[in-house]
């Protein structure tokens, strides 16, 4: 006989399992950069390039940074946390917004581009930052679609809104980093399963 116990377990399992299937739209096969990942400790350790003096015609230009806002609560984005961040993506070109949002992952895992990585070293929860990109950080000389040109230099408007401390955490960070409609699916499919083991607990009373 199924118990309630053993219902509220189905659940829980089917929706970890479907937040745990979440890809976020940095992470598809058409963007995402296989590398040798090098440790990252702090901000401090990175050698970054000047923001005011950025140039998108400079080969060698490297990531630069500027917090607008730092955050002030003792969580400090880390390689390997698992962090949630709002965004806005633009062209250095001409200002064009590209993309924006929120999605959660884990920072060194190539979830996102490399210019992510390494650019949210050293947040706090509630800060604010800007990056600005060079291609080879970013989506390279293929660029990303109709979207994102070859070569692109990008600019990104990042505040840190949350690191997980746990397990469960993550996946709730991912479960609201989802498209609505992805997660109408899943309660849904959660729902008529629930639905029809309650109904089979009835028949069997």
């Amino acid at each position: 006989m199924t118990t309630m116990k053993q219902q509220i377990f189905l659940l829980t399992l089917l929706l970890l399992s479907a937040a745990n299937g979440f890809v976020t739209p940095s992470a598809t096969s058409s963007t995402r950069q296989h590398v040798i990942m090098q440790p990252i400790i702090s901000s401090s350790s990175l050698k970054l390039g000047s923001f005011d003096e950025y140039s998108q015609t400079d080969p060698d230009q490297d990531l630069a940074y500027e917090d607008t806002l730092v955050g002030t609560t003792d969580g400090v984005a880390m390689e390997g946390k698992f962090v949630t961040v709002a965004y806005k993506g633009q062209l250095m070109s001409n200002k064009k917004v590209f993309d924006e949002g929120q999605i959660s992952f884990r920072l060194g895992d190539n979830k996102v581009i490399k210019g992510w990585d390494r650019g949210l070293i050293g947040m706090k929860v509630g800060g604010k930052r800007v990056l600005k990109i060079p291609p080879q950080l970013a989506y390279g000389d293929r660029g990303a679609g109709d979207v994102i040109p070859g070569g692109a230099h990008l600019q990104f408007d990042c505040e840190l809104k949350g690191i997980a401390s746990n397990a469960m955490e993550e996946k709730m960070a991912e479960a609201s980093s989802m498209n609505p409609s992805k997660v109408f699916f899943y309660v849904f499919v959660a729902g008529s399963i629930i639905y029809d083991v309650l109904k089979y607990q009835m028949h069997v009373i």
